[in-house]
This record gives C-alpha cells, sequence and structure tokens, in this order.
C-alpha cells in the first residue's frame, strides 16, 4: 500500500486484513505445534509497515487478519481471539515507539537510526508470544520445555517477519533516487541472475558457505541503494527457506527441521542488518561527497568571479576536509562497534564454558565467529577504499625515514609462522646497494607489502616466498616472489580493480573480496611509486613495488 490515504479508511483495513491472511496462512505451513508458533512471520512486518504508512487507525484490519487465520488452524475461538489481540497490541506498540523515535522511516538516513529500529523491533516482538502462550497453554496441555521452545520460536519469528519485511515495504514505499538507465537495468537482471545461481550452490548443490551470499548484499548497496538492498535481503530469506524447508543438503540442512528453522533465522536476520546498516553508510557518504562536490563546484565559480574570496574559500575546503575525515571514522566506530559486540557474544558461545552446548552447536558459533572477522576485515578494506576515492588518505600520509631492518625484522616476525604451518620456504633479502633507509609512508608501505606477502601464501602450496629488497636506479624496488599457482596473462590487469579477483566465479577455491590488490595499487600512488605484476601459470607470480628512495613531500599530520 505505498500510498495509504487515497483509499477509504474502510477499504485499507480489509485489504491490510486480507493480505495479513494471505501471508499467514503461507506462513503457518511451517509452524511448530499446536500450530500457532512460525520460525519466520511475514504478516508481522506488513502489519508494521501497514501501521506505520497508513497510521494505527488500521489497527483493526491487523485483528481481522490474524482472527482469520487463526481460526482456521483448529477453530479455538478463544484461543484464536488471544492470539489476534496479542498480534494487534504488538504491531500497534512497535509502530508507536518507531514513529517517535524515528518518524516513518521509509529511508534510513543514519546508522543509529537502523540500531534503533532493530532494538524496537527485537524488544517488542515478545508482546505477542508473551500475551498468547499462556491462554494456549490452558488449551493445550504442553511440557513447559515445550512452551518455551513455541515462546522462542514465536519470538523470532515476529522478530524476522519484522525486520525483512518492515523495511523491504517502508522502502519501496519512497520514490527511488537512483536513475534506471538500460544499462543499470541490465545490471540488475544480471544480479538477480547471479544471485539465484548462487543461492541455488549454496543451498542445494552443496558447495561454498552461507556468507557467499554477503558480497550480494554489498554489491547491491554499492550499486543500487536501500530499496534494492531490501529486496536482495527478502530473496535470499525465501531462496534460504524453500531449500531448507525441502530438505536440502545446504548449510541448514544438516540437523531437525525445527533447529534448521531458528539457524535460518539467525543468518537471515544477520544478513538484513549487515544490508541496511552497509546502505546507510553508502547513503551517508554519498550524500555528504554530494554535498562537498556541490560546495567544491560553488566555490570554484566563486574563485573564478573574484579573486579576492581565494583565503574564505581555502578555509572552507579545509573546513570540508576535516568534516569527510571525522565522517570516515566515525562511521568506522559505528560499524565497528555493533560487530565486535557480535564476536565477543559468537566467542563467548563458541566456548561453551557452561558446558550446555551440542559439539554442533559450538561448531555453529564458532562459524558465525569466523565469519564475522571476515566481515570486519572486509569493512576495513571498504572503509580504506572509500577513503582513498574521496582523497582523505592522501592527507594522512606520514612521510619519514623508514629503516629497512626493522621493516625486514617486523615482516619475518609477522610471516615466519605461516611458513612453516604451510611448510614453505620463506626469506627477505636485502640486495648490497641499498641505504640504510628510504623516505615514505613506512605504515603505508608494510600495508602494502603484508597485503602482497599474504597474497602469496594464499596461492602459494608447495615451494617458497621471497621478498626481494634491491636498488633500481634513484629507486628501491620491494619484490615478493612467489611459486604458486601463477595468473593467466588476460588476468593480470583486472586483478588491480575493485572485487574483480583472477577467479572469480561463485564457487572459486581461494576466497577473499578482491579489494586487497586495488587498496594496494592506489596506496602506491599515493606514495609515488609503481605497482605491476609478471606471472606464468603454474610457475609463480612475481609483484614488484617500485618506490622513489626519497619521497620529498612534506608530512602531513594524521587523522585520528
Amino acid at each position: 500500500m505505498p500510498n495509504p490515504p487515497r483509499w477509504p479508511k474502510a477499504a485499507q483495513i480489509v485489504l491490510l486484513a486480507a493480505l495479513y491472511f494471505a501471508a499467514a496462512k503461507v506462513s503457518l505451513v511451517v509452524a511448530i505445534p499446536p500450530g500457532y508458533a512460525s520460525a519466520i512471520w511475514p504478516p508481522s512486518g506488513i502489519a508494521l509497515a501497514a501501521l506505520l504508512l497508513g497510521g494505527n487507525r488500521l489497527w483493526p484490519g491487523v485483528w481481522l487478519g490474524s482472527l482469520a487465520a487463526n481460526l482456521t488452524v483448529e477453530g479455538a475461538a478463544l484461543a484464536s481471539l488471544v492470539i489476534a489481540t496479542g498480534s494487534t497490541l504488538q504491531a500497534f506498540a512497535v509502530a508507536t515507539l518507531v514513529r517517535r523515535q524515528l518518524g516513518v522511516p521509509r529511508r534510513f538516513e543514519r546508522v543509529q537510526e537502523v540500531l534503533r529500529f532493530v532494538g524496537l523491533v527485537v524488544a517488542g516482538a515478545v508482546i505477542a508470544p508473551t500475551v498468547a502462550l499462556l491462554p494456549l497453554a490452558l488449551v493445550y496441555p504442553l511440557p513447559a520445555a515445550d512452551l518455551a521452545s513455541n515462546w522462542w520460536t514465536w519470538w523470532q519469528g515476529d522478530a524476522c517477519g519484522m525486520l525483512v519485511f518492515a523495511p523491504l515495504i517502508l522502502t519501496w514505499s519512497a520514490p527511488g533516487t537512483m536513475p534506471w538507465t538500460p544499462r543499470r537495468a541490465l545490471e540488475a537482471l544480471a544480479f538477480v541472475a547471479l544471485l539465484l545461481v548462487a543461492g541455488s550452490i549454496v543451498f542445494a548443490a552443496g558447495f561454498g558457505r552461507s556468507f557467499v551470499l554477503l558480497p550480494f548484499i554489498i554489491w547491491a548497496a554499492f550499486r543500487f541503494g536501500q530499496r534494492e538492498v531490501t529486496a536482495a535481503s527478502a530473496l535470499i530469506c525465501g531462496m534460504a527457506l524453500w531449500y531448507t524447508l525441502r530438505g536440502e543438503i545446504g548449510p541448514f540442512a544438516s540437523v531437525s527441521l525445527n533447529e534448521s528453522l531458528l539457524l535460518l533465522l539467525v543468518f537471515v536476520s544477520t544478513v538484513v542488518v549487515t544490508g541496511l546498516m552497509l546502505g546507510t553508510v553508502l547513503h551517508q557518504l554519498r550524500s555528504a561527497m554530494e554535498a562537498l562536490r556541490g560546495r567544491q563546484v560553488r566555490t570554484e565559480r566563486a574563485l573564478s568571479e573574484r579573486e579576492a574570496e581565494l583565503v574564505r574559500a581555502k578555509e572552507a575546503a579545509e573546513r570540508a576536509s576535516e568534516a569527510k575525515s571525522q565522517f570516515l571514522a566515525n562511521m568506522s566506530h559505528e560499524l565497528r562497534t555493533p560487530l565486535n559486540s557480535l564476536l565477543i557474544l559468537a566467542r563467548l558461545l563458541a566456548d561453551n564454558t557452561g558446558g550446555n552446548l551440542t559439539p554442533k552447536q559450538v561448531q555453529f558459533a564458532q562459524t558465525i565467529h569466523a565469519s564475522g572477522i571476515d566481515l570486519l576485515m572486509l569493512i576495513n578494506d571498504l572503509l580504506d577504499l572509500a577513503k582513498i576515492e574521496s582523497g582523505a588518505a592522501a592527507t594522512m600520509l606520514n612521510v619519514s625515514a623508514a629503516r629497512l631492518d626493522d621493516l625486514r625484522d617486523e615482516l619475518e616476525r609477522g610471516f615466519r609462522q605461516l611458513a612453516t604451518q604451510k611448510g614453505l620456504q620463506f626469506s627477505i633479502v636485502l640486495q648490497p646497494g641499498l641505504p640504510p633507509s628510504v623516505r615514505t609512508d613506512a605504515t603505508r608501505l608494510k600495508q602494502i607489502l603484508k597485503n602482497l606477502l599474504a597474497n602469496a601464501f594464499k596461492f602459494t602450496q608447495r615451494g617458497s616466498v621471497r621478498l626481494e629488497i634491491a636498488p633500481r636506479g634513484r629507486s628501491t624496488a620491494f619484490s615478493v616472489i612467489d611459486t604458486g599457482i601463477g595468473i593467466p596473462a588476460d588476468k593480470q590487469e583486472i586483478i588491480f580493480e575493485a572485487f574483480r579477483q583472477a577467479d572469480g566465479t561463485t564457487s572459486r577455491q581461494y576466497g577473499g573480496t578482491g579489494l586487497g590488490l586495488s587498496i594496494s595499487r592506489e596506496l602506491t600512488r599515493l606514495l609515488g611509486g609503481e605497482l605491476t605484476v609478471s606471472s606464468t601459470p603454474g610457475e609463480g607470480s612475481t609483484f614488484a613495488l617500485v618506490l622513489p628512495l626519497v619521497d620529498e613531500r612534506a608530512t602531513a599530520p594524521v587523522s585520528s
């Protein structure tokens, strides 16, 4: 219902009741006994979005739809009345709180808004199961354990339904901000097709892991907008639920159906929250960049008209640069804070201090923790890339004398253990004729070399990895040489592009986001150097970083 005020109130209530009833009947197919609680409950999201868009006056539609749906389960009138009342009260309460805190969030503008929305939904979802289960316990004499399991499933189903479907409806009720060109439409079709293929591979064919689908959320956030992110999240949810219920061999089909649905719920919620937060951050970044570009255009126009305003324009540019750096620093903190909490909780579960988890559950917690670490590394790469593209990284260079002996010792300590574990020869050679130090940004130089060495170890199964540092005219060459799988000639240039890899298929053997080499090349350019590659498939690769011996640029203040 994209524009409810144009409909008469009675028609809106009837339409909402019909939508709620239809969604409920589909959802009740996966209900647990006695048939009222489902591990995923889209009607809760439909009800919340309807009351936010049309106002709380539409609550009779929620009540009627819930009553009609529950009467068809077993025909228990009292239980149906109680359930309908609890569902209506829950939608009314959450909609009221969201409206007071956020208004009607058709588009999330800040990360804090996403966190508040998630918190209100998670807290408000306890209303319906709490109101309904006590009367149901009188009608159906269930054991306490089964009653608690019903409550838990009911709460998770309502929370997941509101997290997935309410943002989907809200964002699509607002006009889109992205122009749909033929090229963009073709990209969207390719996106959907690849997402369906990846979903089939993960959930049906049994290859890969569930986090393989996260890059599609990132793709949607970077290339499209919040509407497309919520649609992609809902599509992933639908595929995961479909294949899990069919009992395929995907990541959630190795345990009982009920447990599979609960694990599925955790996965879907993680995908949705991650997509909303990333989409919001990128929306903020785009808005900030557009504002900065507009200010720059106005400043340049003013400078061409009045030479006397040059000093004022310079001060405005400095303030804009400071605001941009502060924005990136704030985004880094806001993204890492909730993710660090997730990692801590996952680690605690994996440690199983109380010994009340099964080995399979501990394994699941370890998988969540490992996926969270991968996501944290991805966020760090994305923030580095955003800083480079916005020009903020250039202001963070700290040029000073970097001793080559210290550089060798640090890299030796950092990779010696990895070389030992993989059974590879590892050496760092300083050729004769080198000066004691080079003048550059030592932190950025280490970041580049660590990324090149990490890639060399990842793609080398036998043989050696070697770092040679040698003079080359008025420059210094840092060459990372490995005996790994090599890179085909037609792929040696695209590997430096963001999100591109030599093996870009969804079933590739080696992981990674495809951002490391892109960031390394951009940092190399900031340092005034050059990064090249030469490789022979099956024999190995050589990445050469060439930097001037002396970087004469003044040391810039380091941003906090």
